[in-house]
C-alpha cells in the first residue's frame, strides 16, 4: 500500500453483551493495512433481522465474552486505501459486499477493513445509489442459496412452482424475483393483502393473503397444481404449514427456511435452531431418505452470485426495494432503523447512511 493519508480511526454502533443498549465507540484502523485488505470509507449499510437476533442471543456472550460487538451485515462506500498485496482493486474505487463476522465488527462504521479474498466484495456501478446497492448482499445470496433447492426442469417443459412465505420482506422480494426472472417459475407469494400488487409487480402470478385466510395450507391446496408444488421457501418461520407440506409437495420437492420453527423475532434463526426444535432434525432426515426435502439454511457468501446479483439490478431484470433510508446511523438514526426492523412490517429492506 502506497502510504497515503488515512484515518487512524472509526466510530462504530458497537454492543457489549446480550440485550445491552447499541452504542456508538471509537475504535482504532489498524495501519499499515493487513497486506491482503482494503480500506473502505463506509457511505450505507442495510438493518436485517439477524442484527436484532444477535443483540438478544445469548450464545454471543460464550462466543465472543464482554467485549464490543458490531452491528451490520451490508455495507456500499469507496476505497481509500488498499494493502501492498491487493490486487485488482484500487484507491476511489466505489464497492459493496458482506461483511459477517459473528460477533466481530459490523458494517455500521465509519471505515471498514475488508479481505476481498474471503468477503465477498463486488464493484458498484454508477447505475446503482450506495443505498440501493448496501441493501443488496445477504438478501440476495440468501435468495441464490435457497433457489438451489429448486429441483429441475420438469420434462414436458412446464414450469416449476414456488411458493414464497413472506414474499415482501427483504429475502422475499428477491427469491420472487429470482424465481420468476432466472427460472421461470410460476410463483405464489404469502403476503398481506396491502403487499399484494408490490409483489405481483415484482413477477408474482398470484397471491395469498395470510391475514384473511382462515387456513394458509387449505389455501394453498386450493391453487395446488396436480403433481404438487416444486419448491416451497419459508422468510417467515413458525410451524403453519406443518404437517401439510407433505400433501402440498412431491417427493422431488423442497421445503426450504431461512429461520426455522422458532417465532420469536429476538431468537436467532437459520441452522442454530435445529438445536432448540428437534422436530426440525426428524423433518430433515426424513426428507433426504424419503422426500419432499427439508432445510434450514444460512447464505453462501459467493462473490460470483453478487455479481450476478448486481448485473440482473443494473439490466432491470430485479427490482431493489428499500422502504426507508434513515439518516445518521452513528448519531441517533440507528434507533428508528432498528425501530422499523422491529416492526416486522418492513417491505424490501431499511438502509441507515453513515
Amino acid at each position: 500500500m502506497a502510504e497515503t493519508t488515512i484515518p487512524t480511526t472509526s466510530r462504530a454502533l458497537t454492543f457489549t453483551t446480550p440485550s445491552s443498549t447499541p452504542q456508538v465507540i471509537t475504535t482504532p484502523i489498524p495501519s499499515p493495512l493487513p497486506p491482503t485488505s482494503i480500506l473502505v470509507r463506509v457511505h450505507a449499510a442495510a438493518l436485517n433481522p439477524c442484527d436484532t437476533q444477535m443483540l438478544h442471543w445469548p450464545m454471543l456472550r460464550l462466543l465472543k465474552g464482554t467485549g464490543p460487538k458490531g452491528l451490520g451485515r451490508d455495507y456500499s462506500g469507496t476505497i481509500v486505501a488498499v494493502g501492498r498485496d491487493c490486487k485488482g482493486w484500487k484507491i476511489g474505487d466505489d464497492v459493496f459486499g458482506l461483511f459477517f463476522k459473528v460477533g466481530g465488527e459490523g458494517t455500521i462504521r465509519e471505515y471498514l477493513v475488508v479481505d476481498p479474498a474471503s468477503d465477498p466484495i463486488v464493484a458498484k456501478p454508477a447505475e446503482i445509489s450506495h443505498e440501493q446497492a448496501a441493501s443488496i448482499p445477504l438478501v440476495a445470496l440468501t435468495a441464490f442459496t435457497c433457489m438451489e433447492w429448486l429441483p429441475p426442469p420438469h420434462v414436458d417443459g412446464t414450469p416449476r412452482e414456488v411458493v414464497v412465505v413472506g414474499a415482501s420482506g427483504g429475502t422475499g422480494v428477491w427469491i420472487t424475483q429470482l424465481a420468476k426472472k432466472r427460472h421461470n417459475c410460476t410463483v405464489t407469494a404469502i403476503c398481506s393483502g396491502k403487499n399484494a400488487g408490490f409483489v405481483k409487480s415484482l413477477g408474482a402470478d398470484r397471491t395469498i393473503d395470510y391475514t384473511i385466510v382462515s387456513s394458509l395450507p387449505a389455501a394453498l391446496m386450493t391453487h395446488r397444481p396436480k403433481a404438487g408444488y416444486d419448491l416451497i421457501v419459508d422468510c417467515v418461520g413458525g410451524t403453519t404449514l406443518f404437517p401439510a407440506y407433505k400433501q402440498l409437495l412431491p417427493r422431488h420437492g423442497a421445503y426450504v427456511t431461512i429461520v426455522g420453527d422458532k417465532t420469536s423475532r429476538a431468537v436467532m434463526g437459520g441452522p442454530p435452531t435445529y438445536l432448540a426444535h428437534p422436530a426440525m432434525v426428524w423433518r430433515h432426515l426424513w426428507g433426504w431418505l424419503f422426500g419432499p426435502r427439508y432445510g434450514c439454511v444460512i447464505l453462501k457468501a459467493r462473490r460470483e452470485w453478487l455479481e450476478v446479483a448486481r448485473d440482473m439490478v443494473v439490466r432491470g431484470e430485479v427490482k431493489v426495494e428499500v422502504q426507508e433510508v434513515v439518516e445518521g446511523a452513528l448519531g441517533d438514526g440507528w434507533k428508528r432503523g432498528f425501530e422499523l426492523l422491529d416492526s416486522a412490517r418492513v417491505r424490501g429492506k431499511v438502509v441507515v447512511k453513515i
